[in-house]
């Protein structure tokens, strides 16, 4: 912590010229959020991995969808079990949404495990579940948690 102090009290003497050489800016890939995306679990990186138009646009912590479908291709679980290999074949889609309501009048936490399940599955009930109105979508110490809300 002491380092990175330091680093600040040295970056504000910084002339201009010379922080432009040193920092590049990266332009962001916008989300178009009247168009779905897909979300999954990114094992290497421990994040949410968002995608659009086939293409990841966004790695984040933290997600909120509306109008969620709890997708999973039955040729990738299949192909998983097979060769006891994990691969992308199971995600939410859905539209980002910015805000949701602080207090949901219901809601779930909601898991999928290639190896015991065949699709989306309410955590506590195990009973399959492929919507709801709204999730959130969060990683906590690099686990995922997904959560089914109803306003």
């Amino acid at each position: 912590m002491d380092n990175y102090l330091q680093i600040l009290d040295h970056m504000e003497y910084l002339p201009e010229s010379t922080l432009e050489k040193a920092v590049t800016i990266m332009p962001s890939k916008i989300i178009d959020k009247n168009r779905k995306v897909e979300i999954y679990f990114n094992l290497h990186k421990k994040k949410w991995s968002v995608r659009q138009d086939g293409k990841v646009v966004q790695h984040t912590n933290f997600i909120q969808i509306r109008e969620p479908q709890y997708v999973v291709r039955q040729k990738g679980k299949e192909k998983v079990r097979r060769e006891k290999r994990k691969n992308v074949h199971a995600f939410v889609r859905g539209y980002v949404e910015d805000r949701l309501p602080v207090f949901p009048s219901r809601n779930t936490f909601v898991t999928y495990n290639p190896y015991k399940n065949d699709s989306f599955v309410e955590r506590n009930t195990q009973n399959a579940i492929c919507s709801s109105p709204y999730a959130a979508l969060e990683v906590v110490n690099k686990k995922p948690f997904v959560e089914a809300l109803w306003y």
